[in-house]
């Protein structure tokens, strides 16, 4: 049940006329750097920790359906502290509207850990100057939670040393980082948050002790040019705790995770250790007014997810019999749809409040091994960040920059002019539609169809990517087709499981195509294309039922044309892709029982459909390839022309630059706008 935000006592229209509501909300996300090399760790773990905490990413045990483990960043296993990498994250983060990394910063007695992945990989990333960063002092001793024993005592890895000089030593450190032309500024001040404030404000001897020690610290800054530094006080558990802030001279207070509450602590109390994303959403709702009612600006935070059981050992039984971090209760269905959902509220919140917090912060861009991250993923790609962009608008807004799941490489093209429309209830039954800007319609379109295996893949990819200007630039309306992966369709639903992603892409192409009117759509040039996985689903639906969508012309890019395991294996004496699509883990089992598949190979396989097909109902085939392993070889065209040239089927193999597949576009494009 939704719970109702009360309303402030200054109206939104009443704010903005007394000039007390900022004009823009800004958005944060956590950046947690333990994502490369680092002399403590090697000292804490061994020389096996070389790649961080990525192990875990790589060999967690998923313990409950659904869960989102093992992980795989879009971008790969990145080197925190290699300029070049962290210059990724900031494109990507940039480009869907996040303004800044809040970097959590790990200070202990003059020594630090893991600040390589601050001073020498962001601040030193070619595009820096695209996100501004700001610092939360991480306020608590660092314990290690990295898969130990849940029944033995804590090793201590670094101590706080929980005094006023050690925290000032730490701000004479920072202003280095303060005077940074991207570090954030609220009220012209560097704003420095404290994890764990109110534990802080007592180590300190209470509210006024803590606000002449926060008055040094602005005039140690002050000494160096800056105006002061805007504190954030982060955590308290209440009003009063807020309120204590206050008292101790704090400017701002804030939440990091803000994923806790009665949803985790009913599960850990009977026994499942797993609830609904959706069920924190009134705590986190809780949270926000309580701490607003507050004398201070608060800055809502809201999680992505957690889910911290990457950080247990795999051989810990599950339900955990001895619960504490990491070994805590697990998150699951956070969606991006309702991640949208809260951002929005969040983002709503903000600015009702008359005290102009001016800022959401999202928990978090890479904390994955606690589930708090929206980088894309294996899971739900970049669905999180299409989530921001679409309550926080792209930067810049004409551009879209998303990363390629094969090639981990990143690609910017224009930004879509209708985003994520949705054509059914899942996350990913979304498509994005490109119109011609500067032209008359009606357009006739390409509708592309994503790879990845049916398990993966990106809505644009690497093979639409370098291809889309030129599409716009001839006049032609692109739509680019999310659809459920494999592992997501529900396996009672259909048989055999590929067919819950052919039934997303039929009802993708109806979509579109009912909505041809009002998007100025011309149905007569309507062309598909796919790429892999992408081009065998383009292939069935321009074939399937005597053409019946009415596709003119098609173009299967790097195609698997048959999903037949005796004509594959005839054809490719190597192949053993596709025996997932009809729920087998191999290709030799897919094999052994087709007699048993027949009638679902005979209504799939595009080289069976084709044997059916009247050659006048077929659309126009352009096929282009280039990979020469046995999942993509050129025989699977080759053989499929030999099938459409028996029939009289208009079918091309063409051939052009690799690996951007461009040649399939443009005579597609001649197809459709010049009839050729």
């Amino acid at each position: 049940m939704k719970i109702k935000i009360i309303a402030p006592l200054v109206s939104v229209a009443a704010a903005v006329w007394f000039g007390q509501v900022q004009a823009k909300v800004e958005c944060m996300a956590v950046y947690y750097p333990h994502w490369h090399q680092y002399p403590k760790g090697d000292e804490w773990f061994g020389p096996s920790w070389k790649q961080a905490e990525w192990t875990f990413c790589q060999n967690a045990k998923p313990r409950v359906p659904g869960q989102k483990a093992p992980l795989r960043p879009l971008f790969g296993f990145l080197d925190g502290k290699n300029p070049n990498d962290v210059a990724k994250e900031i494109d990507l983060a940039s480009n869907a509207g996040i303004d800044v990394f809040l970097w959590d910063w790990y200070w202990y007695g003059g020594e630090m850990t893991m600040q390589e992945s601050l001073e020498e990989g962001f601040l030193k990333a070619p595009n820096r100057d695209k996100m501004k960063f700001c610092l939360m002092w991480c306020y608590h001793d660092r314990v290690d939670s990295f898969r130990d024993d849940p029944r033995a005592p804590k090793r201590m890895l670094m101590k706080l040393p929980r005094t006023p000089e050690d925290f000032l030593a730490n701000i004479r450190y920072c202003t280095k980082f303060f005077k940074e032309p991207t570090y954030w500024m609220k009220d012209g001040q560097p704003f420095f948050s404290i994890y764990n404030a109110v534990a802080f404000m007592k180590d300190m001897g209470g509210a006024e002790p803590t606000k002449k020690l926060l008055e040094e610290a602005r005039a140690i800054a002050r000494a160096q040019g800056l105006k002061g530094i805007a504190f954030q006080g982060m955590n308290p558990h209440s009003t009063v705790e807020a309120n204590d802030l206050a008292q101790a001279g704090f400017d701002y207070t804030g939440t990091y995770s803000n994923a806790s509450g009665k949803a985790p602590w009913l599960a850990k109390k009977n026994g499942t250790f797993t609830y609904d994303y959706v069920d924190l959403f009134p705590g986190v709702r809780e949270v926000w007014q309580y701490i607003s009612a507050g004398t201070l600006p608060y800055i809502p935070s809201l999680p992505a997810g957690r889910d911290a059981s990457m950080r247990c050992r795999n051989d810990e039984p599950f339900p955990w019999k001895n619960p504490r971090y990491p070994y805590e209760a697990i998150c699951l269905n956070n969606t991006p749809d309702l991640f949208q959902q809260l951002l929005q509220e969040a983002k709503d919140h903000v600015e009702k409040d008359p005290k102009n917090p001016g800022a959401v912060l999202i928990y978090g861009w890479n904390e994955y091994t606690e589930g708090g991250y929206i980088a894309p993923n294996n899971f739900d790609a970049d669905g999180a960040l299409r989530a921001v962009a679409a309550v926080f608008g792209r930067k810049p807004a004409d551009e879209y920059t998303y990363v390629n799941p094969s090639t981990k490489k990143l690609y910017t093209i224009p930004a879509a002019t209708y985003e994520n429309v949705a054509y059914g209830t899942h996350s990913k039954q979304k498509v994005d539609l490109f119109l011609p800007k500067g032209k008359r319609g009606p357009f006739p379109v390409v509708m592309y169809i994503h790879g990845g295996g049916w398990s993966g893949g990106a809505f644009e990819d690497h093979i639409l990517g370098p291809s889309i200007r030129m599409l716009l630039e001839k006049g032609i309306a692109v739509v680019g087709t999310g659809y459920r992966y494999i592992q997501e369709v529900p396996r009672a639903e259909v048989k055999p499981p590929v067919m819950g992603c052919l039934n997303d892409c039929e009802n993708a192409v109806k979509f579109v195509q009912s909505k041809a009117k009002e998007w100025n759509l011309d149905l007569s040039r309507f062309a598909l294309a796919g790429g892999s996985a992408g081009a065998c689903t383009s292939l069935y639906l321009a074939l399937k039922d005597g053409n019946s969508l009415g596709i003119r012309a098609l173009a299967p890019i790097i195609p698997q044309t048959s999903m037949d395991p005796q004509e594959m294996r005839a054809w490719i004496p190597d192949i053993t892709y596709g025996g997932h699509a009809f729920g087998y883990r191999k290709f030799d089992d897919w094999l052994a029982h087709r007699d048993e598949c027949r009638a679902d190979i005979d209504r799939i396989s595009p080289a069976a459909l084709l044997r059916k097909l009247d050659a006048v109902q077929a659309p126009h085939l352009v096929m282009q390839g280039g990979a020469m392993d046995a999942t993509h070889s050129p025989v699977f065209m080759t053989k499929f022309k030999e099938i459409a040239d028996a029939k009289g089927v208009k079918c091309e193999i063409v051939k052009g630059p690799q690996p951007c597949f461009g040649a399939a576009f443009v005579r597609l494009a001649e197809i459709l706008v010049d009839g050729k």
